[in-house]
């Protein structure tokens, strides 16, 4: 598995306390005389959590480490502890968080944890990786709304930014109404693309669409008022045609480019395990008002929605893994929700045992509010698993027949 970017130490940091506030902490930053901090967390729920965050690439978390952090959260009456570095940890220290369920996070788990939990504009942020352009900009705040927006869109995006007005006044042009080529610029501010002296930002060729319209208008074109709002306006509708039913929805707008249907909660899981975990779940989840198993209809609570979970259980351990329905919980807003039971049918056999080398597939429904933005699959226990969202997996729940 690829790892998490290097990242300054303060970069780091901030990285760690946007991740947890994603998931629903009300977080604070303490720097320690070590130069080594604590992120302390508190959730809706009345939980509390310390993140113990070494932050340089050098640092490197020994036993003695581990030791006073467990004594620490032991006294401090701790309920989630974490330790997280961008540098190594001694193999007695593993050992220590395994032995007192401390969660360990380097680089490669984090990288997983961004990729599972969708959280890869948190981490754009940080790496400059297009986090500043004006089609990131409303994608982060269509995100923060619980919009289900993708990560990359299916088209040249800065090449058609190039041809909407950029809001410039414009000086007419020069002299003789002629127009100096330029080429785009890779530093232009929010990657706006070509711009042009004049600032009429006209293509690159001095004509195209504009040069036609030119000769059918008194004076020079860049002379007509052009606001500023033009450019995000024109991103909002773009971004609505493109997306279609997955953002008009959210921002009250009707469907475009698409059918409507029942909107989808964004939905992550929590992994308890890194990319060594022995048991891995892939996963696939989604939203609906009603079910319908094997003919049976069972519909959601007033005021509610079911989110259906269908999971590909593989254990690769040498002992069985034991994970039921009432191991597992969706967490939204603070808040963890058991499964929501369906009368005559359920989605686990076996007990919930799954035996070594004997995939199995099974499922979990959850009964949450109506209006949740978003919401993690957390497992609780002492189990180790590596949750991994698969596409593939068909969400349905359904019941073998005897």
């Amino acid at each position: 598995m690829e790892k998490l970017p290097e990242l300054e130490p303060e970069a780091f940091v901030s990285f760690l306390t946007d991740l947890w506030d994603e998931r629903g902490w009300d977080t604070s930053v303490k720097q320690r005389p070590d130069e080594t901090y604590f992120i302390v967390g508190q959730r809706g729920d009345g939980k509390r959590g310390v993140l113990y965050v070494f932050p340089t690439t050098e640092s490197h978390v020994t036993t003695q480490h581990l030791k006073r952090f467990v004594g620490f959260c032991r006294k401090k009456g701790i309920d989630v502890a974490v330790v997280a570095t961008q540098g190594a940890y001694a193999g007695e220290a593993r050992e220590i968080a395994e032995s007192k369920g401390i969660h360990l996070l380097d680089r490669e788990t984090l990288a997983g944890t961004v990729e599972e939990g969708g959280f890869e504009h948190v981490l754009r942020t940080y790496t400059g990786g297009g986090g500043g352009g004006p089609l990131d900009r409303l994608l982060a705040v269509l995100r923060s709304h619980g919009v289900p927006v993708p990560e990359a869109l299916p088209f040249d995006f800065e090449a058609l930014l190039a041809r909407l007005p950029t809001g410039g006044d414009g000086d007419g042009g020069d002299a003789e109404g002629g127009r100096e080529e330029s080429k785009p610029d890779s530093n232009a501010p929010d990657g706006a693309g070509a711009a042009e002296p004049d600032g009429s930002g006209a293509d690159a060729d001095g004509g195209g669409d504009r040069r036609d319209l030119a000769g059918a208008l008194p004076g020079p074109l860049t002379a007509l008022p052009r606001p500023n709002v033009v450019l995000p306006a024109a991103l909002l509708v773009l971004v609505v045609f493109l997306l279609g039913s997955a953002v008009g929805p959210a921002l009250g707008l009707p469907a475009i480019g698409g059918a409507g249907g029942e909107g989808d909660l964004a939905v992550s899981a929590l992994s308890t395990a890194g990319a060594n975990a022995t048991a891995e779940v892939r996963w696939n989840a989604r939203t609906a008002e009603s079910l319908t198993v094997n003919g049976t209809a069972y519909d959601a609570p007033p005021n509610e929605t079911f989110v259906l979970v269908r999971m590909n259980v593989s254990n690769a351990g040498s002992s069985p893994l034991s994970m039921d329905e009432s191991s597992l919980a969706l967490e939204v807003a603070g808040q963890r929700y058991g499964h929501q039971p369906l009368d005559g049918v359920a989605g686990f056999d076996q007990g919930g045992l799954f035996a070594p080398d004997d995939p199995r597939e099974v499922w979990v429904v959850f009964s949450v509010p109506d209006d949740a933005e978003s919401a993690t699959l957390v497992l609780r226990g002492d189990e180790s698993v590596r949750f991994v969202r698969d596409g593939a997996v068909e969400a349905e729940a359904t019941v073998t027949s005897a």
